[in-house]
């Protein structure tokens, strides 16, 4: 009897945990997806696969970008064997310094150095009046960049800035309304806000290096959008890739390093969801995780980052009919492990006395 009366309890704990679990599954997938998204329920983007494919069909600046980012280290360094090979560097640098353009990032590198020494300069400036006197079309920007270079000699740090805004006029990567206003300043003279805006590019330069500085040109539509992009290269890993994938929204996650990361493991969808959300797209950071880590245990964080961790799991392989399921046969399960209530007994009434004839009373 006093074991029975020991079970019936613990069968009644098992059920509540049983019956409690299912709904808590049901109310945190609930909870998850009314919130989200999340980073965390993104796939992780395919990024030694896609630098292996870049690389194999000679695409060698992507493939060097996704090696980097990605950590592929086998690719990484075939790349950079296959972008340094001497012979052809030495072709394409040659022709980048007597053209003035250059078809990748060695004929490029050579055509901004010829215009740090001034030569570059001079040469475009003959180009350009030789095209003026056969009547042909001229490139009032590339005129005044270069008798910018020549007045601005002595100042190295401006004339980088200003031999890139040439290179990405060249090739085609200088937007019209950062060209417009280069443009203008040089027309009005403005000769120190011009120096402050070739700074910004010299910046961009020394970080990403000359043929991929003029691609980053291309996301900056005016000296606003210039200084956001040099601040953005900077400091951010991989900052290039980053701006192919998520446009001009990626400078929004300059300050926000653990983000960016995240939102650049899981690729192009990554970034447009991290700028689109900013920091709630983390589900480590929401503070219904935060509160209940503050409230069990002493390290909140590392509570809060194992129940990210988990939810993550449940937002990314768990689906609604999966789900049901799971939580239907743990409700089923409570149920019957419920002990059943025992029927109450009746109590008999007792039986009358029976009364003899004799003991009547006449009336």
């Amino acid at each position: 009897m006093m074991t029975v009366m020991l079970r019936r309890p613990l069968r009644h704990l098992l059920a509540g945990i049983l019956l409690a679990t299912a709904i808590a599954i049901v109310a945190g997938k609930a909870w998850l997806d009314l919130s989200g998204p999340y980073l965390e329920a993104l796939p992780l983007y395919p990024t030694c696969a896609e630098a292996a494919a870049a690389l194999a069909d000679d695409r060698l600046l992507e493939a060097l970008e996704l090696a980097e980012a990605g950590g592929c280290t086998a690719v990484l360094a075939e790349a950079q064997a296959r972008w340094t090979a001497p012979l052809a560097t030495f072709e394409r640098c040659v022709a980048g310094v007597w053209t003035g353009v250059g078809e990748d990032g060695a004929g490029i590198a050579c055509a901004v150095a010829s215009d740090l020494l001034v030569f570059g300069d001079v040469r475009d400036l003959t180009r350009q009046g030789v095209a003026w006197g056969r009547g042909e079309a001229t490139d009032p920007l590339l005129v005044g960049l270069s008798t910018a270079g020549i007045v601005l000699t002595f100042a190295p740090h401006v004339g980088l800035g200003n031999a890139l805004l040439k290179a990405a006029r060249r090739a085609g990567s200088l937007t019209r309304g950062l060209a417009d206003r280069v443009l203008a300043l040089l027309r009005l003279g403005a000769w120190g806000a011009l120096a402050d805006l070739s700074t910004d590019a010299a910046r961009v330069s020394t970080k990403l290096g000359v043929a991929r500085g003029t691609r980053a040109l291309a996301y900056a539509d005016d000296a606003a959008d210039l200084a956001s992009v040099a601040r953005f290269v900077e400091r951010a890993p991989a900052p290039l890739l980053a701006l192919r994938w998520g446009g001009k929204q990626a400078l929004r996650l300059a300050d926000d390093d653990a983000l960016y990361r995240a939102a650049l493991a899981r690729g192009p969808e990554g970034l447009r969801l991290a700028a689109e959300r900013g920091g709630r797209a983390l589900l480590a950071r929401q503070p219904l995780l935060i509160t209940l880590g503050k409230a069990v245990v002493k390290h909140p964080d590392q509570l809060a980052h194992l129940l990210a961790r988990w939810a993550s799991w449940l937002l990314r392989w768990v689906t609604w009919p999966w789900t049901l399921l799971a939580s239907g046969s743990l409700a089923l399960l409570g149920v019957l492990v419920q002990p059943r209530r025992r029927p109450r007994r009746r109590r008999r009434s007792p039986p009358r006395a029976k009364t003899s004839p004799a003991t009547r009373t006449a009336p």
